[in-house]
């Protein structure tokens, strides 16, 4: 084969010159643009305007295929295929005039260079989202299953593809059944973190370990392209060439390119964006190292990944990355790829049934072999058959990076066209089927209700024993989260005889990186602590220090979308036997929008945790408070109490309170004549839990207990805010013992849900001038729609009292 480049002043014409192939491309200064719309010139002559068309049509097709297949819960993926295959050959490529306009040598060449520059992109970025420091903890905890999935299908299908191999003809590279029998075993970590965000499932049980197995595949999967590369040549060529410059780059790349980063990093003040020329630098460089692989006769996503691991994941730098360029990758580069996908695949050369049968078994007994090794390797975790086989689906899901591989062959020639579009409709038509399976079945948010359960679940403050230790998580946004956390500890009245232990979680949203995470925050090996972090955990450690054997601190990070992570959160609820989290309304205590991220996250808190939920609006509680050492500790608290769990839980609060020295109490008995309440027993059961605290307080000077009548809604709304200014909290249920029509005339006028009546009433800027700090507690009783049960048996307490000590 020959190439002529010849070029002068208005023409740059590239000719090709093959056996069996003779492509002459022209362009001259009329070919890129064009002129515009005119009666003597076409506009689609010219390449641009072609393109554009191209990427318009590929964004308007795929939209309308989604839109068309949503309601079958088919994911992007599918449709972005689907809507490629549509514009190629296999359908409108049928016309002539159209496959004459849309797919000329010129407009080609610009479509498989973008195409190209988009698989880069991705990989790059896929590598920069991955959590470096999990590959580590993978391989240590899941290697035995990851093993099992891929050796399982591995095995069984390379034996059938041994046995068909002469069924299936015009394959043009050694080992191929070797390649696609892998291909198929394994699970690409890119595409299953993409499958899982779409799916929301990143937090789940099963996704979280498929992300795993699929990490140590993707480790396997770079092993196996580096040593195909190498055993390509002879053995001269392998020492010399090959391994000497590809061993250069990358120890270049690890030391050089690592350092570079490093220094990035460094130059860049916190809490400051990263600058554009660096991120300019960044991505030119991975396109850099893409092509000089290439150039090496390696892989181009290869030289991607190596770059994009020498990046750490989250902020400041892989954020930046992601937040600055994952738009134009998915909405820019990545139509063109399904584009150029779509003019290689042509339904229509499937002629070979014979052929095609042969290569479907092969394929098949992979994703069959799957299954078989995830029930295999789901022993040692005493998992259901169920959950086995939905585990296969999950690592049944087949991505981009397939396709990425399937184009590779195609345009090398080691496949024909048929055997492409075979491999092609193959993980399109799997992906189509497991996906609907995994959203239709695989359901977590059961399984956080049934823990909620009310029969099932004891965790709550009036089932714990004052004498026993109080475990509390608190949920911390902002460092400005954090004195409103300690004060709130303080004033819980923590002891050597009734201590608490205390588990603060830093939770941050999953940006730059590809799949959450919650560890410890002592687990300083894995560098997920950011600066903030450091401050956040520094302050309650030292106030622990302080506080003496009164109180334990075991802090978290928590790195995870918002709009799943009260899986992890429900989790560790449920793991450490904690019976009361608190949950700041908003990161800094600013009232804001009811609408939005952390909105959903506080009703999502409220709905699936599996015990009592403090929603804490913090407006400064350290307005007397001095230091986390001062020895004179002055709080006011005010209670309201008109009936039902929640009151009864916030009282349950109120009553360990009540024994520091330092805390005065003032509880509003509301009785309310219009609320005619059906439930008899829920009202003796309020009278006995206020006589109760009356009893338990009796002498207690720092205990005021008043009683106020409403006849009808306005008093009742007088009766809160006559409440005086020099309270520093106030607290209250969440939902309250109204008769219907109550509820019926309160609710319209509710701003935030997560608050209640109540405690919307309350939070609202006008009550007191917006300063007072005011704590809302939900049981997980009225959770549940259940009455209250008499739980206070001695099953119970002997329970919570062998629990006590667990952490």
């Amino acid at each position: 084969m020959s190439t002529t480049i010849k070029i002068n002043d208005a023409n740059f014409q590239i000719l090709i010159d093959n056996p069996d192939l003779t492509t002459c491309i022209l362009f001259n200064k009329t070919t890129v643009y064009s002129k515009g719309i005119s009666l003597d010139e076409k506009v689609v002559t010219s390449v641009l305007p072609v393109v554009m068309i191209q990427v318009s049509l590929a964004f308007l097709t795929s939209h309308i295929v989604y839109f068309l297949l949503k309601p079958l819960k088919q994911p992007r993926f599918v449709c972005n295929v689907l809507s490629g295959i549509i514009m190629g050959r296999s359908v409108f490529g049928k016309n002539k005039i159209y496959q004459d306009i849309m797919y000329r040598g010129r407009e080609m060449l610009v479509v498989n260079t973008l195409a190209t520059m988009g698989g880069i992109y991705f990989v790059f970025i896929v590598t920069v989202k991955m959590d470096k420091a999990m590959i580590l903890r993978t391989v240590k905890k899941t290697w035995n299953v990851s093993m099992t999935v891929l050796l399982v299908p591995l095995i069984i299908s390379f034996l059938v593809a041994h046995m068909l191999r002469d069924h299936v003809p015009r394959i043009n590279l050694k080992r191929f059944y070797f390649y696609i029998s892998f291909l198929a075993s394994r699970s690409s970590f890119a595409v299953v973190v993409d499958a899982m965000s779409e799916l929301k499932l990143l937090n789940s049980e099963l996704g979280q370990l498929t992300m795993s197995t699929a990490v140590i595949h993707e480790i396997l999967g770079w092993l196996n392209s580096i040593l195909s590369q190498l055993m390509r040549g002879g053995l001269q060529r392998i020492l010399v060439v090959h391994v000497g410059a590809v061993c250069a780059l990358s120890i270049f790349t690890i030391i050089v390119l690592r350092l570079m980063i490093e220094w990035i990093i460094r130059r860049t003040p916190e809490r400051k964006p990263v600058k554009d020329v660096y991120i300019i630098a960044i991505m030119i460089g991975a396109i850099t190292l893409g092509f000089i692989y290439e150039g090496l006769n390696s892989n181009y996503m290869i030289g991607a990944a190596m770059f994009g691991l020498v990046i750490p994941a989250g902020p400041p730098l892989g954020s930046a990355l992601v937040e600055k360029s994952e738009l134009i990758i998915t909405h820019f580069f990545l139509p063109f790829f399904y584009i150029r996908l779509g003019q290689l695949t042509d339904i229509h050369s499937i002629e070979s049934w014979r052929s095609f049968l042969a290569l479907e078994l092969i394929l098949v007994s992979a994703y069959l072999g799957k299954v078989v090794g995830c029930i295999l390797g789901l022993i040692s975790f005493k998992a259901s058959i169920r959950n086995a086989l939905l585990f296969s689906c999950f690592l049944n899901i087949k991505g981009i990076i397939e396709l990425m591989h399937f184009l590779r062959w195609r345009s090398r020639k080691y496949v024909d066209i048929q055997t492409f579009s075979e491999l092609v409709l193959s993980n399109l038509v799997l992906t189509a089927i497991v996906t609907p399976l995994i959203a239709i079945f695989y359901k977590p948010q059961r399984r956080l209700e049934s823990i909620a359960r009310v029969d099932n679940c004891i965790r709550t403050l009036r089932t714990t024993l004052p004498s026993s230790e109080l475990r509390i998580l608190c949920c911390i946004h902002h460092e400005d989260n954090v004195n409103g956390i300690i004060t709130l500890l303080r004033a819980t009245n923590p002891t050597e005889m009734n201590p608490i232990c205390a588990y603060p979680v830093h939770l941050k949203d999953l940006a730059g990186r590809a799949a959450p995470v919650v560890l410890p925050y002592n687990t300083q090996k894995y560098k997920l602590a950011s600066n903030a972090t450091d401050r956040i955990m520094r302050a309650v450690i030292k106030y622990s220090r302080s506080s003496g054997p009164a109180v334990a601190v075991q802090p978290f990070i928590m790195i995870s979308p918002y709009d799943t992570m009260h899986q992890s959160i429900c989790r560790l609820l449920k793991d450490k036997f904690i019976p009361l989290i608190l949950v700041p309304l908003f990161p800094n205590g600013e009232v804001q929008g009811p609408k939005g991220t952390l909105h959903n996250f506080n009703i999502n808190i409220l709905h699936y945790a599996p015990c009592t939920v403090g929603i804490f609006v913090d407006r400064g509680l350290n307005s007397c408070i001095n230091t986390a050492k001062s020895a004179k500790f002055c709080y006011n608290v005010a209670v309201f109490f008109i009936g039902g769990p929640d009151d009864r839980e916030a009282m349950a609060l109120v009553s360990r309170m009540s024994g520091h020295p330092g805390v005065s109490i003032t509880v509003f008995r509301i009785n309310l004549e219009e609320n005619i309440v059906e439930n008899e027993s829920e009202k003796h059961i309020d009278e006995v839990v206020m006589n109760e605290f009356v009893a338990s307080n009796f002498g207690n000077a720092s205990v005021v207990c008043r009683q106020i009548v409403a006849n009808d809604t306005k008093q009742l709304v007088s009766a809160v805010r006559s409440l005086e200014r020099s309270n520093d909290l106030v607290i209250v249920g969440r939902q309250q013992a109204f008769s219907s029509q109550l509820e019926e005339e309160m609710r319209p006028w509710v701003e935030y849900e997560e608050l209640g009546i109540i405690g919307d009433l309350l939070a609202s800027a006008d009550f007191v001038g917006g300063m007072m700090s005011i704590l809302v507690i939900q049981s997980v009783e009225s959770v549940n729609g259940a009455t209250h049960k008499t739980v206070k048996t001695l099953g119970n307490l002997i329970y919570n009292y062998s629990t006590s000590s667990w952490r």
